[in-house]
């Protein structure tokens, strides 16, 4: 049996090696260690695979890459690859307003994007020659495949009250844009899960945290929050979690999964969701393994 699937390890290359499958046949180890996989864990466990910052192709060894994160070129190549969902990053100004950044510091100018002006994060040139989108332009792209579930991480600020600011605008800029069905919330902020929901309660809100001593599922479902997003060390230390989710109803995402070790992780344990910052290898992964239970 042959199937196409890409490299065991995942290593900085860039944009157009990413891009080329290889074919490999199947060992006996491998086919005998997914049928047990398989076995183990019904087809509809399969995860869903959501795009980190669409997709995350820049690192301190690769900064000039054409796909840098959280960019609209990024945001379109993840919309080739016919994923699940992308999630994205927007941050607030020093005079209060929204960009679609990660942070803090921004490359080139050495300084924290909450202690600069939006015109002086507009201009700011960022490795490869990118420049960080307005959320009004990174919707309307989103917009153009309304199949991709768009997962948009607030990130925490300094006080309650710029965290609303953020949460505001950028609900407002879905809502401009008719784009609320396609939108999904999430934050490290407990606060800005609360405001979403404020702003609208039939939003859904993700959860974030990290580390050994995270939050219960239990704990997310008592705050309204519709699903908890935890990294590796969260879920493996508790993998009791991802089943007591599922019974309260409630989603769960792994992040960020950027070997194959861990997507199986991920579907031994039922997880719903994979955040990974290359869906370009993990999607067809996920495929092929769906594909050969069938």
């Amino acid at each position: 049996m042959r199937l196409a699937i890409y490299p065991a390890v995942f290593k900085n290359m860039t944009a157009g090696r990413y891009m080329r499958r290889i074919t490999v046949k199947l060992s006996g180890a491998v086919l005998f260690s997914a049928v047990l996989l398989l076995a183990a864990v019904p087809l509809a466990a399969q995860p869903k695979v959501v795009g980190h910052r669409g997709c995350r192709f820049n690192t301190p060894d690769n900064p000039e890459t054409p796909l840098y994160e959280n960019t609209i070129q990024s945001l379109k190549f993840a919309q080739t690859l016919e994923i699940d969902a992308v999630e994205f990053d927007v941050q607030l100004t020093s005079d209060g307003k929204v960009i679609v950044f990660h942070g803090a510091n921004v490359p080139g100018i050495d300084k924290d994007i909450r202690k600069i002006t939006f015109d002086e994060a507009r201009k700011v040139i960022l490795p490869g020659g990118h420049r960080m989108p307005t959320i009004e332009e990174y919707l309307k792209q989103a917009k153009k495949c309304p199949g991709v579930k768009m997962i948009c991480e607030i990130k925490k600020q300094s006080s309650p009250e710029r965290e609303t600011m953020a949460v505001e605008q950028v609900m407002a800029a879905a809502r401009r844009l008719q784009m609320e069905d396609q939108m999904e919330y999430t934050s490290f902020s407990e606060w800005i899960c609360r405001e979403v929901h404020r702003v609208n309660p039939a939003a859904k809100v993700i959860f974030l945290d990290s580390g050994v001593f995270v939050k219960t599922p239990e704990y997310a479902a008592a705050q309204g929050f519709n699903g908890i997003s935890y990294d590796f060390n969260g879920f493996m230390n508790h993998p009791d979690y991802v089943e007591r989710a599922r019974k309260l109803g409630i989603e769960t995402t792994l992040w960020i999964v950027n070997s194959y070790e861990v997507v199986e992780w991920a579907v031994r344990h039922g997880v719903d969701y994979v955040s990974s910052d290359h869906p370009e290898k993990v999607k067809p992964y996920v495929d092929a393994v769906r594909e050969f239970a069938e």
